[in-house]
């Protein structure tokens, strides 16, 4: 049963439907807010800059001055070691602490800048690096008396800060100490250690400001960048708020700023669009009001003059134009109220074919004066949530298209069933179709395929706009596919509970 429509297929299906207009911030004439974002956005990057450098050194530096220390010490500790195996090698030798065992202590304090000593089992200061290279500059010059012991040198230097200490054993008992220490220093950190850990700071402390630097210009160029086409939407915006309804960005790619660009220059096409639809709707309301108004007018006056008769046959003339004029003033305010939500709607759990039968039989005796075959496929158990009487009202709109543009002898189709989710409405005719280039326009009010046959069967021209407001409000949509010469196809889709 049915029949098949291959032509130029349209849709409302794809369209967002919004709810509520969001205000939209105008820029003001002579604001530069926008010319100092590229400056604030700069101004971000420096100080994203700064603040990272200032954490990564504060970080590197605790880092790095723990690490730098623990090397430090485990250097100082391995001399320790070291100092303390070699003193017990001397002491084995030499039989004790003497002046011969003392000599053959390995010196590295010269060149590191480590203070050396070494302390009997008594705690005694028995070596002192320093004091020895003192002591033995001093014999080799003959100011020194020859000393066989350790009694005659002078043992005066004493560590400051941290001191590393390690043992001097031989055969399993503890002879001495070693002790080592960094001259000059509460710490262990010699003078050349100290010199090498400012110097790392100071070379860091450039690259911080170098860094910075770069990330500013870098920062510059980019927010510049960015708000080159922030800058070219707010004039455009400014442009159309003065009037120039041609004004676009003509921004293109893929990031979001150019997007946004795009999006806006559509929305411009919308709005030029809107109120081209506005003027023509107000010349087309005009239009149809002035069409009736003139015929009762002329009737009115004629019998007035006596040049007409005041029948029943021109009082019915008055009559059905008042009517006409009523049906048009009652489908404007109906629709009206529609797109501004004041007209309520009432939703349920319903069954999608209650309100199709209803339609179809509020309709059968306009399908029967017009010899049309009225065909129907129903399927049941299509819940959705809706308005009975709205929905029917949207359907019996489509009915009522489908009856004024059909001719004698046509078949109109009506079904329902499912499809991907939703519940489908599908009102199908073998009328006159639909031209392509006029399929963007038939949800536009006033619009008619045949302006002269809507007039002649009644039709205002606002069927359409009001069925399709009614499927939105159902978070539906219709589909349309036609074929001039062939027929028209119209599918309600609304979302299945």
């Amino acid at each position: 049963m049915g029949f098949h429509i291959k032509g130029k297929k349209t849709s409302t299906c794809d369209v967002p439907v919004f709810e509520e207009e969001i205000p939209i911030a105008k820029p003001v004439k002579g604001d530069n807010k926008n010319r100092r974002f590229s400056s604030r956005l700069a101004f971000a990057f420096a100080l994203v800059a700064a603040f990272t450098a200032v954490l990564g050194g504060v970080l590197n530096f605790v880092v790095w001055n723990s690490q730098f220390d623990k090397y430090v010490r485990d250097n100082l500790s391995v001399i320790a070691q070291g100092i303390a195996a070699a003193g017990s090698n001397a002491y084995g030798t030499y039989g004790g602490w003497n002046f011969s065992s003392l000599t053959n202590i390995p010196q590295v304090g010269a060149s590191a800048d480590v203070a050396v000593q070494i302390l009997d089992k008594k705690g005694n200061i028995i070596y002192d690096e320093a004091t020895m290279r003192s002591h033995a500059k001093a014999m080799t010059t003959g100011t020194s008396p020859n000393a066989s012991s350790t009694a005659t040198i002078d043992m005066d230097a004493q560590p400051t800060g941290e001191v590393l200490s390690s043992p001097v054993m031989y055969s399993g008992v503890q002879v001495g100490t070693v002790r080592v220490w960094a001259y000059g220093s509460n710490s262990l950190l010699t003078d050349r250690d100290l010199e090498w850990r400012n110097s790392s700071m100071v070379a860091l402390f450039i690259a911080a400001i170098i860094s910075i630097v770069i990330a500013s210009i870098a920062g510059l160029r980019y927010s510049r960048s960015v708000s080159r086409p922030i800058s070219v939407i707010a004039e455009t915006a400014q442009s159309i708020r003065g009037g120039d309804m041609n004004a676009r960005t003509n921004l293109v790619g893929e990031d979001e700023i150019s997007q946004l660009g795009i999006t806006f220059d559509k929305m411009a096409d919308s709005v030029e669009a809107d109120r081209e639809l506005e003027r023509r709707l107000t010349s087309d309301v005009a239009h149809e009001l002035r069409t009736p108004l003139m015929a009762i007018q002329a009737t009115v006056e004629a019998m007035e003059d006596g040049v007409l008769p005041a029948d029943s046959h021109h009082l019915g003339t008055v009559r059905n134009e008042t009517r006409r004029l009523s049906r048009l003033t009652n489908a404007i305010l109906e629709l009206s109220r529609i797109e501004n939500g004041s007209l309520p709607f009432h939703f349920d759990r319903i069954d999608l074919v209650s309100p199709v039968r209803s339609a179809i039989d509020a309709h059968s005796a306009l399908l029967d004066m017009g010899s049309l075959t009225l065909e129907s496929e129903l399927a049941e158990d299509l819940f959705i949530r809706g308005d009975r009487d709205r929905l029917q009202q949207a359907i019996g709109n489509l009915l009522s298209n489908a009856a004024r543009y059909t001719l004698e002898g046509g078949t109109v189709f009506v079904r329902t069933y499912k499809e991907d989710g939703f519940a489908v409405a599908e009102v199908k005719d073998t009328g006159m179709g639909i031209p392509e280039e006029d399929m963007e326009k038939m949800f536009r009010r006033f619009w008619r395929a045949d302006a002269a046959r809507a007039r002649q069967t009644g039709g205002v021209g606002v069927g359409l706009s009001i069925a399709k407001e009614i499927v939105e409000r159902h978070h539906g949509c219709i589909e349309v596919e036609s074929k001039e010469g062939v027929g028209t196809a119209f599918r309600i889709k609304i979302p299945l509970i």
